[in-house]
Formats: C-alpha cells, structure tokens, sequence
C-alpha cells in the first residue's frame, strides 16, 4: 500500500462524517457504514433487536422487494452484507469502482428506506433462535458468551446473539420503533476506500444520505469491577470450558502496541508461550488461546483454554503463572516473532479496500482520526522489550473475572488471595 494514498474527510450537517482513501493500484471500492446501534442498545425485554434488523434490511428496501433487492445488488456486482455488534451495527459493501454511484443508491434505500415486510420477520426470528440454540453444541464459544455476560459492565455483556425471550418478543412494530430511534445519521461513519473520483463521492454522499435526519446519545462506558470473581455455569461433560478476562488499553492509549505484542507473546501460534507451557509441555488443553480487544472504555485481555475437569485447577493456574510472569520480560526472539506477525497482518489488510474501508472507520470511531499504514508499522517496531515489561507493571493481570463451563467449579487463587464465587 503506498503512503501516497490520500484520505479525505467530509462532515455532513446531519452529523454523517464521510472518509474515504484513494488507492490508486486497485480497481475495487468497498464501502463500511457504522451505525452506533447493537447488543448494548436493545430494549430492555427484546434482547436480539440490533441482530433481527440487521438481517431484516435485506428483506427488501426502496423501490425494491427481498428478491428484486438481491437481483439489483447482483446486476452490479456488489458484494453486500449487514452484521450487528455489541456497540455499533455495520454495512458493507465491495465493488468495483466504477460501479460506485449504483452502490450508494442501493446502500442508500437498505438504510433509508428499508421496507420490513412482516411476513419475513418470523424466518429471521427462527434463523436467530436456531443460532442461539446452536451455542449448547459448541461449549467454546458458550463460555466466551457467558464471559462476556460476567466481565463487561451492564449493557456492553450482552451477546448479539440475544435471548430467546428476547428474540420471540420481537414483532415489526417493536423493530420500526428501534429503527427510528437509532438509525439516524449523527456518529454515523461511512469509510471508503479503493479507486473512485473524490467529487464524484461526496455528490452521490451529499445526495443520497444529506437528508437523513435525528441522532441519539452515544452510550457511555461503566467501569469495570475492581475485585477478581469466579461464575460457574454447570453442564454436564466430559470436558471444562476455562475463560477469563481482565482489563487492558484502549487503541487511543500510547502503550497500546505494547499491550497487543505482550498478548502476541502469549498467543503467537505454536510459539506462543501458553500453548507451549500449558498444552505442549504439561498436556493439560486441547486448545489455548489469548486475544485483545480494544472496544471504547472496556479494552480487556480475553483467554480460553478447553481442558477436563480433573485438569482445569492446574489448567488455571499455569495459565495465570504465565500471564503474571510475563512482566518479568521478554526475550528478543520473542519479541521479533510478534512484532512480524503482528505487521504481516497490517499489511495484508492494506492491501485489501474492504480492510482499509473497515480500518478507516474502526479508526475514526476510537481515535476520531485516520492513521497510515506506515504510522502503524512504525508504532510496532518502536515497542522495545522494556515498554512491555513497564506497561504490564502499571496494567497487571487483575481484576481478574473468570469463567468455567461444565461439571466442576473453581476457586481464583490471585496473587492477594483475592477470591469469591458467583454460582450461575
């Protein structure tokens, strides 16, 4: 991706903020739309709103019904998709750039003018209920679900996923009454990158969303809980689900790389020091892993590690040892290996408009800024080994919430013997 790449931005009165980077040497488009509307926003009672609308948008929008909608977007070679998280909904599309007028009509009439035929509601009711179902057959994902539930503070643990009460709650009138409250243009984001004329752009903007009218209060992060806790949720099986979590920094922090590399460190593949201490050494897991999340005032370290229940105490404690110990340093090898991986990836999604359209808007929400791809490799190699070891000084491993799934519960041993017990 070359730094010459030039990033535009266009404020629209409504409060819509357009930001679009050319690059030259492809001949694709994608668009990324975010609207601050998910999981955390439901209704009180009609848990699973976000994720049935964002699936209902597809059900026909404008001039056009459910099958005429997808024959539009197909005669245009538009790649489309809608998906709804705990904070924000987002909707996308990849194109070529020639093709870029017909997809901001299209984008328009999904979002604008979405028609939610209620005689679709029930097969999305069903296809949702269906995947909620399908979490009782894979524990793994059960237990980041009920992790989540039990370390984020109230509305940012719900799953976007829903409840089944929730979802069967839902009728077209419940939907139409979400949608006009929180499908309206203030914080709305739309990123744009790949080949496209800048004029052009902001006109078919300008015309096709300038209208939109109404915002609403962006939600505000609670602090999380200043003591370590333990939630068990009992199933019957012959393995144990092990989760936990403890709070991190945000993308807007200067240690931010610091923090992914330390996690890099920990969960780099077969060279990462929890599959090697855990799983290849002492054979406790079948699967371990670690990540980071960088979500606006709740950034958190998540871990998994499937196990059995006779295995899960030892399972725990190793696994804390190493991600306690990990302060006390990191060797250059180790270091050079995350930081490779870790640029591997940037690179690869710089050379894709769909990533950058969606690393234009994941930007912009958290930093209210766009950076370059070179700005973010830079930042990588200047982490050193000591501004690992100094950041985990100031951000340990706790609070620590942790979370096991199947037939036997634990109790936290943290390094102040901080422990408790919340039954499921």
């Amino acid at each position: 991706m070359s730094e010459h790449n030039t990033v535009r931005i266009q404020k629209l009165s409504n409060g819509v903020t357009l930001i679009a980077e050319q690059m030259e040497y492809v001949s694709s488009l994608a668009l990324s739309i975010l609207i601050p509307v998910g999981a955390a926003t439901d209704p009180m009672g009609f848990e699973g709103s976000a994720g049935i609308l964002s699936e209902m948008l597809n059900k026909g929008a404008g001039p056009y019904g459910n099958r005429e909608l997808s024959e539009e977007l197909e005669k245009f070679g538009i790649h489309h998709s809608n998906s709804a998280g705990i904070e924000v909904s987002v909707t996308s599309a990849a194109l070529l750039g020639e093709n870029m007028a017909e997809a901001v009509r299209l984008l328009g009439n999904i979002l604008l003018d979405p028609r939610f035929p209620a005689e679709e509601l029930d097969s999305v009711r069903q296809l949702a209920l269906q995947e909620l179902k399908s979490l009782e057959d894979e524990p793994s994902s059960k237990v980041m679900v009920e992790l989540a539930k039990a370390f984020y503070p109230a509305p940012f643990g719900r799953s976007q996923l829903g409840t089944e009460e929730g979802l069967r709650r839902i009728d077209i009138d419940a939907l139409r009454r979400y949608y006009s409250e929180y499908y309206v243009p203030g914080n709305v984001i739309i990123g744009v990158a790949g080949r496209f004329e800048w004029n052009e752009l902001v006109d078919r903007i300008e015309k096709t969303f300038g209208g939109w009218k109404g915002t609403h209060t962006l939600l505000d992060s609670k602090p999380f809980r200043s003591h370590s806790a333990v939630h068990h949720v009992h199933k019957d099986s012959s393995q144990e689900q092990l989760a936990l979590a403890y709070p991190s920094i945000s993308l807007d922090h200067p240690d931010y790389y610091a923090a992914r590399l330390a996690v890099g460190v920990l969960s780099g593949g077969m060279s990462g020091r929890l599959f090697i201490e855990v799983r290849e050494k002492r054979g406790l897991v079948y699967r371990v892993s670690a990540s980071h999340s960088a979500a606006r005032g709740r950034a958190a370290v998540l871990c998994y590690a499937g196990t059995t229940p006779e295995r899960c105490e030892e399972t725990l404690d190793v696994m804390l040892t190493e991600l306690r110990g990990l302060k006390r340093g990191v060797s250059a090898e180790e270091l050079h290996r995350a930081k490779t991986d870790l640029k591997s990836r940037v690179i690869m999604q710089g050379e894709s408009s769909s990533a950058r359209a969606s690393s234009i808007v994941n930007d912009w929400w958290h930093l209210s800024r766009v950076r370059s791809l070179q700005e973010i490799k830079d930042s990588i190699d200047r982490v050193t080994a000591d501004d690992i070891a100094r950041h985990l000084g100031e951000y340990p491993v706790s609070p620590v919430t942790v979370v096991t799934l199947g037939p036997k519960e634990l109790k936290l041993k943290s390094e102040s013997d901080d422990s408790a017990t919340l039954n499921a």
